[in-house]
Order: C-alpha cells, then structure tokens, then sequence
C-alpha cells in the first residue's frame, strides 16, 4: 500500500473523530517512532506525522491524549500570527543583519552582492542587471554565505558548554531550508543549517537558534523538546527558554524572500 493511499485512511479516520474540526489537515505517514503535530503559522493548519506501525485508531487516541498541547501551540500561533513583508528591489530598500540595519544599494553592472560597513550600519551592493534577473536570490546567497562564517564563529563556545568528550562540532552552514524552520540538524550528515532568514534576527535570537540545534546535535535524552532538551539549551545559552519566546514575538515580521514584481 503506497504512502499517499496509507495517509487517506489516517486522515479519514482522524476528521471523523471530531478532535479538529475547523482545522485543515495534513496527514503523512512516517518512518519516525512518535506522533508528531505541527500548528501552521495562522494555526488554521495542522500537519501530523504518524508513525508507521501505528493503526488509524492508535492515531486518533494518540492525538486526543496530545489535543491540550495542540491547543496551546494553536493558541500561540494565532496570537504571533505572521505578518511577512514583501519588498521592494530598489535603492534604499531596508533589510537587517543580525538586527542591524542594511540598505540595498543598486549599482550599474553585474556585480555581486557585497557588504560595506559605515558608522550606522551596512549597505547591501548589487548589480543591477543581476537583481534584475535572478530577483532576490543573490540577497539570499549573500546571507547564506555570511551566515555560515557568523555561526562558525559562534557555535565553538556554545558547543564546548554540552558536547560530550570526543564529540566533534556538527558541521555548519546557512541555507534555503523554506519558511517553517528557523534551523535544523541532520543526525545522519551531523550537521546544523540555519535557514538565512534567522541571520536578519537580532544577534541575541539568532544565537539561540544556532544554539537549539546544537542543543539537539548533543542528543539529550528524552522527548525531542522535553525537559532534557531544555535543559541541554540553557546550558548552551541561558535564558533559552525566555529567547524562544521572544522569536515567537518577533519572528513573524522577518523578510521571508518575497518581493514585489518590478
């Protein structure tokens, strides 16, 4: 039976449990041990991972034990409801580095996007014919690239508070990784991505997500986000737990990639 015929039947059976009524489902069956929900941004969506071996009725209890804890990451994603801003590709145009401000300076010709500090903060070079043509992908490559020598730089203290003896420091880089994800570690490559959206959070928010993956590079014990997890973050950076709360503020207001057409 093909995954996508596997899913219809747990999506079947959990819009007839009534737990989620009003909600938008999205249903995959996965290789993974645990149920697994995540609130959409707005919190009108749901997606749910079921394991493999589960039954569609092992789903629906499941999910009914967790209903209170869904709950509460709905309540919290309509309250920090995102607010995405599109942008304008044009001289002037504001970003942010760190937290800092940058402007958009368009030169004549092809260059590349390079960085320029003054005194109040940093204006973004790039050719015009190369905006013109690729959009706002050289501005994403420019803050992948600068991404990964900014958490290269970082990541060695914050490690050095949770690996184990021996452990080597996760392989690091800054990427395209979507818009639902701040960061995320890879077991099998060893290694932690920060999407380049999160290098536009002030300097205080984007270490803590650079030290959250870490945290789970560091493999704690325990739920994926339980109490060993938290622990493991706050030794990496204390204050974790308040830092987390704080992107769920500011996050929603961060230049996701969209701009509008010229």
């Amino acid at each position: 039976m093909s995954n996508a015929v596997s899913s219809e039947r747990y999506h079947a059976a959990i819009a007839a449990s009534g737990l989620f009524d009003g909600f938008t489902l999205r249903v995959r069956v996965s290789r993974r041990r645990s149920f697994g929900v995540t609130v959409e941004p707005g919190g009108a969506v749901l997606s749910i991972a079921v394991p493999l071996a589960a039954s569609p009725e092992d789903t629906v209890t499941a999910l009914g034990r967790m209903r209170d804890r869904i709950a509460s990451s709905v309540n919290r994603a309509r309250e920090f409801a995102p607010d995405f801003p599109v942008v304008d590709l044009v001289n002037g145009q504001g970003f942010t580095w760190l937290g800092r401000p940058a402007r958009l300076r368009i030169l004549d010709g092809r260059g590349a996007v390079v960085r320029v500090q003054d005194g109040h903060g940093w204006w973004m070079h790039a050719g015009r014919d190369l905006l013109a043509r690729e959009g706002a992908r050289p501005l994403i490559r420019w803050y992948c690239a600068e991404g990964a020598e900014w958490a290269q730089r970082e990541a060695p203290a914050l490690w050095s508070r949770i690996a184990s003896p021996g452990t080597s420091l996760p392989v690091l880089r800054a990427a395209d990784i979507g818009r639902k994800r701040w960061g995320k570690y890879e077991p099998a490559r060893h290694r932690v991505t920060l999407a380049w959206q999160t290098l536009q959070l002030p300097a205080p928010l984007a270490r803590y997500v650079l030290a959250h993956e870490l945290a789970h590079a560091a493999r704690p014990a325990g739920a994926p986000h339980g109490r060993e997890f938290w622990r493991m973050a706050e030794r990496a950076l204390p204050g974790a737990r308040e830092e987390q709360q704080r992107l769920d503020r500011e996050g929603g207001s961060v230049w996701m990639g969209d701009v509008r057409p010229s």
